[in-house]
């Protein structure tokens, strides 16, 4: 790993980015004189690409068995004469349990939300015991004097549905006002149906107390086999799942970068009229090949004039980093409240979440520009020959200024691309997040390159962004020498007054000249935004590990404020924060991006003022009760006591 920079920039140095040496270094391999020439390798096994299409990997696996103990433990187990005796019918609820436990979730986690189950369990079985006693008293006071306690009683019945359809009313609609207690709210939901239903059997309190007593038992073991599985097996932490979702996050990264240049590459010579054909070709060719089945659909849709493998690539490769970081921004905050033995701490991860973030917005900004390119190409018509000849030179024209444009970025971006990526691997080196490589006998041949891992990596690093960033005005250079514009020779270095000579007169002209030429910079921007981005993060790693926050392990406990908030959220709404959400700010377009104050925030009333005294304000209070029912909440409580029932 410690070569990669080089070798990618000797090649961008020595050949052009647009040849394909692989075509031509497979040639001798057909020679049967050499036979010191390797062998092409064997395509793989159906089993392995069997094995690659489910994309399943170890930690996956691992998982799924993790997930899969507790219940057959519970069901095994209910095998003996003893357990089948002493859990009687109710025995199933024992898997049940043990399967809403969770155990594959992080440790963290997985103890705030087990202590939630067991409360609400607690409190299930409380209210329970209150409403079997009410059904008892209902089947004693209306049972005819003689007569037996057993049987069918119609008022023990209402009451008990009364009671079935306001604990399940009650805990759903709390259920949708609150996510994090929805695994409880379950259980709650569970115990309170398996409660109701059978306490119409009940002759009085003492069978009701038993029957209570091994239900409570049946759940306590569920969740009993859950927690030795989550602690004891596989066992995973936040902090852990946090450090490899972020090993794969700058990894996303860095192939997003890598997929821009070869996007700008598949640029260089593209011909959209040749690719339409070609498109068009491929499609006829599998609709004829199709006649038995089903005509296999395009690779590369035929509505995008410019799309290309590697610009679905890239795509792809922005789907899952949106995916990743959507999965991080919720997995770092029950990392930071974690109990846990590691080097970084809470607010560590704080600190390297947020200069994370910062990476993301420019790199993804640069993905934009494909669809920037696309977008033009789709409007002009590039794919489409032009009606008349000055249409066809127009089109001809813009399409020769893409050329130009994608050949000029390349070579730096292909240099900065993979200082970027030798930059992330110091990163992840430094932090211990992937081992270091070993080190190569032959250290000379490296040259100036940096070495992800060494001490002089940040300084090497950061003169290359410094030289990114000058590099901006020899590209401006080509582009006027290219559109026959000639700059003074102290035009960088002089004053923001435009010379009299550089004015062009054809506004068409010079509005498409602006475009081409913000358009560079805005990408030549993004690309050095990303780097100081990345900078900043190989600085405070560097910095971190001069401090000795890396140097041993140590016991960490999260902050009082950290503390604070897990208290609350648990029992208000989740704290996070959609300062820095990309899907919130996809989502809002924005709109939320603007404080206007506290007054501003909350949503007023236009037909009543604010209450002005301790009348009016238990008037307002009276007014929370049709508000509660008419809400989304009440309206999920109500459709599931009607799926109940």
């Amino acid at each position: 790993m410690e070569e990669e920079p080089s070798s990618q920039s000797a090649s961008s140095n020595d050949t052009p980015r647009h040849a394909e040496p692989p075509k031509q270094t497979t040639m001798p391999s057909q020679d049967p004189q050499n036979p010191e020439q390797p062998a092409e390798p064997k395509p793989p096994s159906k089993l392995k690409r069997l094995w690659t299409k489910l994309g399943l990997d170890p930690m996956t696996l691992k998982l799924m068995l993790k997930g899969s103990i507790p219940p057959t433990i519970a069901i095994a187990m209910y095998q003996s004469q003893a357990v089948a005796a002493q859990y009687s019918t109710i025995g199933f609820l024992v898997a049940i349990t043990s399967i809403l436990g969770f155990a594959i979730m992080p440790r963290g986690k997985f103890l705030q939300t087990m202590s939630l189950n067991i409360l609400a369990t607690g409190l299930a079985a409380a209210v329970n015991l209150l409403a079997l006693y009410c059904i008892t008293q209902a089947r004693l006071h209306t049972t005819p004097a003689g007569q037996p306690l057993s049987g069918y009683n119609s008022s023990a019945s209402v009451v008990c549905a009364v009671w079935l359809c306001v604990q399940i009313f009650s805990v759903n609609a709390l259920r949708a006002a609150r996510p994090q207690f929805q695994f409880p709210a379950i259980i709650y939901s569970i115990f309170a149906s398996v409660t109701c239903t059978t306490a119409v059997q009940f002759p009085n309190m003492a069978a009701a107390i038993s029957f209570m007593q091994k239900l409570l038992e049946a759940f306590l073991t569920g969740f009993a086999l859950a927690t030795g599985t989550n602690l004891f097996i596989f066992p995973t932490s936040a902090r852990s799942v946090v450090f490899k979702e972020m090993t794969g996050y700058l990894m996303c990264l860095s192939g997003m970068l890598k997929a821009q240049t070869a996007y700008m590459q598949s640029m260089e010579t593209i011909d959209p009229i040749a690719l339409r054909h070609q498109r068009e070709e491929e499609q006829r060719e599998s609709e004829q090949d199709g006649t038995k089945k089903k005509a296999r659909k395009p690779a590369v849709p035929l509505s995008s004039p410019l799309a290309t493998p590697a610009s679905l690539k890239l795509k792809e490769l922005l789907g899952k980093t949106v995916e990743l970081h959507t999965k991080l921004h919720g997995d770092v905050t029950p990392a930071k409240r974690e109990f846990a033995i590691g080097k970084l701490e809470s607010h560590d991860l704080t600190e390297l979440w947020k200069m994370l973030r910062m990476v993301f917005i420019p790199v993804t900004g640069l993905s934009a520009s494909m669809d920037l390119i696309q977008r033009l190409a789709a409007d002009l018509h590039w794919a489409d020959k032009g009606s008349t000849e000055q249409d066809e030179q127009i089109r001809h024209e813009a399409v020769e200024n893409l050329h130009f444009l994608m050949k000029e970025l390349h070579t730096p971006f292909a240099h900065m691309t993979a200082s970027i990526d030798a930059a992330i691997m110091h990163v992840l080196i430094t932090l211990e997040l992937v081992p270091a490589p070993k080190k190569t006998a032959d250290e000379e041949s490296k040259g100036d390159q940096p070495v992800p891992g060494s001490s002089t990596f940040a300084e090497t690093y950061q003169k290359q962004v410094n030289d990114f960033y000058h590099s901006k005005s020899i590209t401006l250079s080509d582009w006027c020498r290219e559109h026959d514009i000639d700059l003074p020779h102290d035009f960088f270095d002089s004053t923001f007054i435009k010379p009299e000579h550089l004015l062009i007169r054809d506004e068409h002209k010079r509005e498409r000249y602006q475009r081409q030429l913000f358009f560079t910079l805005y990408l030549e921007y993004l690309s050095w935004r990303a780097g100081s981005a990345v900078l900043d993060l190989v600085l405070w790693a560097d910095k971190r590990k001069q401090e000795g926050a890396l140097k041993r392990n140590k016991l960490i406990f999260p902050g009082s404020k950290t503390l604070y908030k897990w208290f609350w959220a648990v029992f208000g709404r989740e704290d996070f924060s959609k300062d820095g959400s990309y899907l919130a700010e996809m989502d809002s377009g924005g709109s939320e991006a603007t404080y206007l104050g506290e007054d501003f925030m909350r949503r007023k009333d236009p037909e009543h003022l604010p209450p002005r005294n301790a009348f009016e304000r238990v008037g307002e209070s009276v007014r929370k009760l049709p508000r509660f029912f008419r809400s989304d909440e009440s309206a999920f409580g109500f459709r599931v006591v009607c799926a109940t029932m």
